[in-house]
C-alpha cells in the first residue's frame, strides 16, 4: 500500500469516529474563552469541548421517580380541568350565557402555582410532594381573610 492509499484511508476512518463543530463566537466571547482556556492550560478547543460535555442537558433531567410519578398525576388531573373549563366555555357559548371568565382563569392559576410550589418544595426536601394530610385550600379565604382567588395588591 502506497502513501496515498494508506492517507485516503485514515482520512476516511477518521471521519467515520469523529464530527467537526464549528461555532462562531463574537470577539469579546472569543477573548473570554481564551483567557479561561489558558487559565485552565488547555487549547480552546479542548477548552470548549470539555464545557460542552461538563454542562448537563436540561433536557435530560429527570425527576426521581415518586416525584415523576406524582407530577404526571397532577399533570392529568390539571388537563382535565382544563379540558373541563373548555367544556363550560363551549356550553356557556351555545346557550350564549358568559360565565365568570377571569374567576375561572384565577383557579387555573392557583391550581398552577400550588402545583409548582408542591413541586418546588418536593424537590428541596428530596420527598414526594402533597404528603401534608389535611392541607386543603379553603375556597372562602385564608387566615388572614382574603379571597385567594383575587391577586395580591
Amino acid at each position: 500500500m502506497d502513501r496515498a492509499e494508506y492517507l485516503r484511508r485514515y482520512r476516511q476512518e477518521y471521519k467515520d469516529h469523529a464530527k467537526r463543530v464549528t461555532l462562531t463566537f463574537s470577539q469579546s466571547e472569543y477573548r473570554s474563552i481564551a483567557r479561561d482556556a489558558k487559565a485552565a492550560g488547555l487549547p480552546i478547543a479542548g477548552y470548549v469541548r470539555r464545557l460542552a460535555l461538563q454542562t448537563p442537558n436540561p433536557a435530560k433531567a429527570t425527576l426521581p421517580e415518586p416525584l415523576a410519578s406524582e407530577f404526571a398525576d397532577l399533570d392529568r388531573v390539571i388537563r382535565t380541568i382544563a379540558n373541563n373549563v373548555n367544556q363550560m366555555a363551549r356550553h356557556s357559548n351555545r346557550i350564549a350565557h358568559v360565565l365568570e371568565s377571569q374567576e375561572v382563569f384565577l383557579h387555573i392559576r392557583d391550581l398552577e402555582l400550588a402545583l409548582r410550589g408542591a413541586l418546588a418544595a418536593a424537590l428541596v426536601a428530596g420527598s414526594p410532594a402533597g404528603t401534608g394530610e389535611g392541607e386543603e385550600a379553603s375556597p372562602e379565604g385564608d387566615q388572614d381573610g382574603q379571597d385567594p382567588r383575587t391577586p395580591p395588591p
